[in-house]
């Protein structure tokens, strides 16, 4: 499957850039650069496994996988990346992008700006949510060359958490009255049924009370 998934993402590269270029990407490889918090310029990255690794899965957003979102509304500082395949010697960028990590263990926010078209690159703007497994592997890539990501985005999108706050049914909260009147049905209750035991029981004394003076009256 992660063959298959190579061969794919590759392909769609390859296809934009023309079919020379595909000897010269196994060839030469990749390389990335990106400039954000944590980063004194920016820095040049060209560990083509790794690379390919993260192209792998889907991080570019050439595979398809990448879940769209709406805009997010101040993100906080993002990385910015440019990512290129290397042909006769220099970098073709294939995608200019901007990814907001999320806190640890939650899959970060990338915004496309830039998508190769033909030889060069064409403004796309795109926002979506990476596969956890996409965000992981850049986490690695960063880990391998001693970044430290900067969260730029704590919590879901507000505009995500109002739908989902839309989606759950509404729970009406109990109200004083409630509150008090629902524990206190069951003692008066009681109270009630104690209450005409003993008036049952008085009237039975009255009534056999009566009968006896009734009857001593008789004798």
């Amino acid at each position: 499957m992660k063959k298959f998934q190579r061969v794919v993402s590759i392909l769609l590269v390859i296809i934009v850039l023309a079919i020379p270029t595909m000897s010269v990407f196994a060839k030469e490889g990749m390389l990335m650069t990106i400039r954000g918090p944590g980063i004194k310029g920016e820095m040049t990255l060209n560990q083509s496994d790794l690379l390919m690794s993260l192209e792998d899965s889907g991080f570019f957003g050439f595979s398809g996988n990448i879940s769209a979102i709406k805009p997010l509304d101040n993100p906080g500082d993002g990385y910015n990346i440019t990512a290129a395949i290397i042909e006769n010697g220099k970098p073709v960028p294939f995608v200019e992008m901007v990814y907001y990590p999320a806190e640890e263990g939650q899959a970060g926010y990338v915004h496309y700006v830039s998508r190769i078209n033909g030889k060069a690159l064409a403004p796309v703007d795109e926002w979506g949510q990476l596969p956890l497994h996409a965000d992981k592997a850049f986490r690695r890539l960063m880990t391998a060359n001693k970044i430290t990501l900067q969260p730029a985005v704590l919590a879901a999108p507000a505009a995500v958490a109002v739908e989902q706050a839309q989606s759950q049914p509404e729970v009406q909260p109990a109200t004083s009255s409630s509150a008090v009147t629902s524990p206190a049905q069951a003692p008066f209750g009681m109270m009630a049924i104690i209450a005409a035991i003993l008036v049952l029981a008085v009237l039975g004394a009255g009534l056999i009370l009566r009968k006896r003076v009734v009857s001593q009256r008789s004798v």
